[in-house]
Order: C-alpha cells, then sequence, then structure tokens
C-alpha cells in the first residue's frame, strides 16, 4: 500500500511535469530562466519521492558567463535528477531514453542533448555541447558511456571532452555513490537488461536511499593536454569513489582528504 502511494506521487509529479513545461515555454524555447528554475525544482523533487537524502562534499562551481562542462560517473537513470536538482545543467543522454514513456518527452523538451551509441555522431554532439557552453549553458555528459554497478569506474571515451577544441570551458568532475542501509549491493544501479518502470518499483521499496555527491575541483580544459588531464580526471574520481564505498563499508564519519565536507544541500537546492 506505502509503495503504490508512493508510486502515485511520482506519476503524478511527471504529469505535472509536463504541464510545467507548456507553461514555462519549455516546448518553443528550452533555454530560458523560468525553464531552468521550474527543471531544477522539478528534478530535486523526484529524488525525495524516491526517499533520496543526498549529502554533497564539496562546492558546485558558481554560474559564469560560458557553461560548466560537468563529467560524472554513471550508476542509474537517477544521477540526472540528483545531479540537476543540485546545478542547472543540461544532459548527454542515450538516444533511447527519447523513447522512455513521459519520461522521454519531459528530457526532449528541457534541453537534453542525445547521442545515438555506436553511429558515429560523436562529433556532431561535440559540437553541440560547445554551443551550449558558449551560450552559457553548461553541460553533464557520462564519459564511461554506459551505466555501471557503481562500485568502479568504466574506461572513459574521451571523444566528447574535445568540446574544448571548439570553446573555452571548464570541466568539474563529480562522483556518485547510493547505499542502501543494511544491504550489501546498490539497488539503485541500472544496468543490463532493467527495465524502467521495474527498477523504479523496486526503489519505491526502500524507505531511505543514502547518495553521496562529491565535488571535485574545477580546471580549465586545455586542447593541448587533453589526454593527460582525462586520464588525471579519471584516476581522481576513482579514488573519491573507492575512499566513498571505504567510508560507506564502515559506516563512518571520515572526512575525504580532496573534498570538504557539506552537510546540506548547496544554496538554492533545499527542500520544496
Amino acid at each position: 500500500m506505502v509503495r503504490s502511494f508512493k508510486a502515485a506521487r511520482l506519476f503524478g509529479h511527471i504529469l505535472l511535469g509536463l504541464v510545467l513545461l507548456v507553461l514555462t515555454g519549455g516546448l518553443w524555447d528550452n533555454g530560458n530562466r523560468a525553464l531552468k528554475a521550474t527543471k531544477r525544482w522539478w528534478l530535486f523533487r523526484i529524488t525525495r519521492l524516491l526517499g533520496m537524502e543526498i549529502e554533497v562534499i564539496g562546492t558546485l562551481p558558481e554560474k559564469s558567463a560560458t557553461g560548466m562542462l560537468f563529467v560524472s560517473n554513471h550508476v542509474s537513470w537517477t544521477d540526472i535528477p540528483v545531479i540537476g536538482g543540485l546545478t542547472q545543467v543540461n544532459f548527454l543522454s542515450k538516444a533511447e531514453v527519447k523513447k522512455w514513456p513521459l519520461v522521454g518527452h519531459l528530457a526532449n523538451g528541457t534541453g537534453t542533448l542525445f547521442i545515438q551509441r555506436g553511429s558515429g555522431d560523436t562529433n556532431r554532439v561535440t559540437r553541440q555541447i560547445a554551443d551550449y557552453l558558449q551560450a552559457g549553458r553548461s553541460v553533464l555528459f557520462f564519459p564511461e558511456g554506459t551505466s555501471s554497478d557503481g562500485r568502479s569506474l568504466l574506461r572513459f571515451h574521451r571523444k566528447l571532452f574535445h568540446a574544448c577544441d571548439h570553446v573555452e570551458t571548464q570541466v568539474c568532475p563529480v562522483v556518485i555513490h547510493y547505499s542502501v542501509e543494511g544491504l550489501d549491493h546498490n539497488p539503485v544501479a541500472f544496468i543490463g537488461d532493467d527495465e524502467f518502470t521495474r527498477h523504479i518499483w523496486n526503489l519505491l521499496s526502500y524507505p531511505r536511499i543514502k547518495v553521496t555527491v562529491v565535488v571535485l575541483k574545477a580546471r580549465p580544459l586545455l586542447a593541448e593536454s587533453l589526454e593527460r588531464q582525462v586520464a588525471g580526471i579519471r584516476q581522481e574520481m576513482a579514488q573519491q569513489l573507492e575512499w566513498l564505498h571505504a567510508r560507506a563499508s564502515v559506516s563512518t564519519s571520515a572526512q575525504s582528504p580532496d573534498a570538504s565536507s557539506r552537510g546540506d544541500q548547496p544554496d538554492g537546492a533545499a527542500s520544496f
């Protein structure tokens, strides 16, 4: 009964998103200020409806004239509401998401960029990312290219980092970790043959999902040293992920050596 009630609230919130997409003018201008603020609230609310409690370690970059390029490890579709509820950002998603019920329409109408894996359109998407950044719109992509169980990082695909060939930008790495008390596995991971609606139904069975987001220091992304930079970013993210797993397994309040702790949401990301 409780899970059915939570599912009804979540479904209602998704329908509300479609209404808000129209009211904010997102159907004809997916970069307007009203849509950006509404999208952030809407995504953050999804995490609450899923029972997620988010801890942010580190400080999200301040808004600048040129958009910020964010990169993150990829565990689940929930990575999008988690990060999108903390800062205004546009996502790069696999093309299949367009076909998801309701969610696909929302993603398309709120400025999400899509890439067809294996189609050879990386150069086109890289140019689109650069155009967004040039217009002051931040973009996040998942350099692993697919989701994992969250225990370690997969190999990084580096072509999309070449957005810096077209526009000066900074890159901010983000690491996400999920845990549920009493479980030694990660039920949030969305991998393999997982089906979207079944996955949501399973998540709603947990009263509390702990999410930790580590924000690493933003740095200029330079074309002349790109390969070395990407390797360094991956190493930093892997170290943070290892620390997060160790931290969760011993249930201590130890602090990461490379990030300052914040016990609550960043400014503007409080509960609604």
